[in-house]
């Protein structure tokens, strides 16, 4: 899971799986479709402004957590496991040909496909999943070098729930869990961690894992060092604040990229991104949703709208000395819940193309979703949280609520700058928590510096205009909403929360009873508020008319992107 910076072809973000590269259909195309594909050339995506990709190592600390950075080690790296748009694992295209387990749930048994090898001609083995284990369960730990630890400590049972990982042989490893566990919940948010990194090449201090890990965290953001890759990708040139370019492996052993290259684009702004969209600067790129009145100009390109499996947030630091205290109260989180206008947020700046946040489950695909989160369960409705706070101790002072302590309701509202529908969207938040007697004041920042701020309490009072996307893995909150969990830097912590966080994750006899579990869960988040739920705009993405292959290998379960499946005319 990772985070996202809000706005964009539907961005989304977060916290701890590999990104999983997205499955295709392309190696099944009808022989006329196939024949007329061009092979070469060149296509650009822009990224969302003012995004930098800064970390290329496909594990991640939490300051390096971003969807971005995924997307470029997921170009080079290929996940575990492959999940298709639907969210099921596609054993034909993944590194796993098989899983399974004992009755009880303790052991797993995974089989590779021998068929997959390094760039170097050195094949990926169980070994290379060993080595990938072996720094994951280092850099989990509180002895950990900076920057870690783990993003995804806590999110699958990783590290803690692992007993043993042995190698059977060079296509096969076994972990035992020193407890049974919900199999799906293991396989998706667990296994998924275990993607293999090239053990032989990286491996330079074999028996000091800490030393190990600070020499790849030094190498995190070095393209020459990524020279080893077993994913449909190389990275060909970096160069911060302009392009990333990648060109094909030709050693992938997988369906090879038809183009001769593929460039992320770092944009200024939304202006400066339609801009080069219009001069065909840029060839997929996204619309923002206050020019969605103006999508017919681009009279080069076609409009994809499309939802990914991520959840929009503000999110609320209960770590923070001043305003910690005072959001631990769910009181002032119900009111500031009460004062976000998702309707109007939808209508007016998203051009009706979104739904609601509701909870944790994201809505689309609704597979997760309980019955009972089809709708926000607090309204807009700053009467009710005004007369909420004054139930709580708060009166208003000069337009500003205040407590018995004299302390105010005020605040400030950090978020990502370079778009305008961000920028009119925390306005609004502005505005419709001043009615509340909520004053807050806003600051827009580079995202990479909100991401900084995050192991930074003093650093940050609220955050808005992001997502976090669960980027393929089961939607239980140990990661984010549990006390401690490896993604949750901002303190939360509820014993039923965790009470109910840990029921999912244990097994359950039926997939309906493993539902009823997560629909407990997602119900009490929702009534909870760990963070305040905002609305999901659509993804406006935009394409260039001759480049082929983006819509169809789009993924809106892991929020992947799959450019060796694109080609050009």
């Amino acid at each position: 899971m990772r985070w996202v910076n809000r706005r964009k072809r539907i961005l989304p973000i977060a916290a701890t799986v590999m990104l999983l590269t997205s499955s295709l259909v392309a190696e099944s195309l009808p022989n006329a479709l196939a024949a007329s594909i061009h092979h070469g050339g060149t296509v650009v995506e822009a990224l969302p402004p003012q995004v930098d990709i800064n970390w290329y190592l496909p594990l991640r600390p939490n300051v390096y957590n971003s969807l971005y950075d995924a997307w470029a080690s997921g170009l080079m790296y290929k996940g575990l496991f492959h999940i298709d748009g639907k969210g099921q694992i596609d054993f034909a295209r993944s590194i796993a040909s098989k899983i399974s387990w004992n009755p009880k749930g303790t052991v797993y048994t995974v089989s590779l496909n021998p068929k997959w090898h390094w760039s170097n001609g050195q094949p990926v083995t169980a070994r290379d999943v060993q080595f990938t284990w072996d720094l994951i369960k280092a850099a989990s730990a509180s002895t950990a070098p900076a920057p870690w630890p783990y993003s995804g400590a806590g999110s699958g049972g990783i590290p803690n729930d692992v007993q043993t990982f042995k190698v059977l042989n060079n296509d096969t490893f076994q972990i035992t869990l020193n407890q049974p566990v919900n199999q799906v919940w293991f396989e998706y948010n667990g296994l998924s961690d275990l993607l293999p990194l090239p053990e032989a090449s990286w491996n330079k201090y074999p028996h000091n894992v800490n030393q190990e890990l600070s020499y790849l965290a030094n190498n995190g953001n070095n393209p020459a060092f990524f020279s080893v890759t077993d994913g449909p990708f190389k990275m060909a040139s970096a160069v911060q604040n302009v392009s990333w370019k990648f060109v094909p492996n030709p050693r992938y052993d997988g369906h090879k990229p038809y183009l001769s290259s593929f460039v992320l684009s770092y944009e200024t702004s939304d202006t400066a991104e339609v801009d080069a969209l219009r001069t065909g600067t840029v060839q997929v790129g996204y619309l923002p949703a206050y020019m969605y009145g103006s999508r017919s100009q681009l009279t080069s390109d076609k409009l994809f709208p499309s939802y990914s499996f991520s959840m929009p947030v503000t999110r609320l630091n209960f770590k923070n000395k001043a305003m910690g205290p005072i959001f631990k109260q769910l009181a002032v989180r119900q009111a500031m819940q009460m004062g976000v206008d998702q309707l109007s947020i939808i209508k007016d700046l998203y051009d009706g193309l979104g739904v609601p946040g509701t909870g944790p489950i994201p809505a689309y695909p609704n597979a997760f979703l309980p019955p009972t989160l089809k709708k926000p369960i607090y309204s807009f409705n700053p009467t009710a949280g005004i007369k909420l706070l004054e139930k709580n101790g708060w009166h208003e002072v000069n337009g500003v609520m205040q407590n018995a302590q004299g302390k105010s309701l005020t605040f400030e509202v950090q978020y990502p700058s370079g778009n305008t529908t961000t920028a009119a969207m925390v306005q609004m938040l502005q505005q419709d928590w001043a009615m509340e007697g909520i004053k807050v004041t806003l600051l827009p920042l580079p995202f990479a510096t909100l991401l900084h701020y995050h192991h930074q309490p003093s650093k940050w009072e609220v955050q808005a205009g992001i997502s976090w996307s669960y980027g393929g893995t089961y939607p239980t909150g140990g990661g984010i909403y549990g006390t401690n969990g490896g993604y949750n830097f901002f303190g939360y912590s509820n014993p039923v929360m965790d009470r109910l966080i840990l029921a999912t994750h244990k097994p359950h006899p039926t997939a309906q009873a493993a539902q009823q579990a997560l629909d407990a869960y997602a119900n009490f988040a929702a009534h909870q508020l760990p963070n305040l739920y905002m609305p999901l705009p659509a993804s406006l993405t935009e394409i260039e008319k001759n480049v082929h292959g983006v819509e169809k290998s789009s993924n809106s379960f892991t929020n992947s992107i799959s450019p060796q499946y694109w080609w050009t005319n």
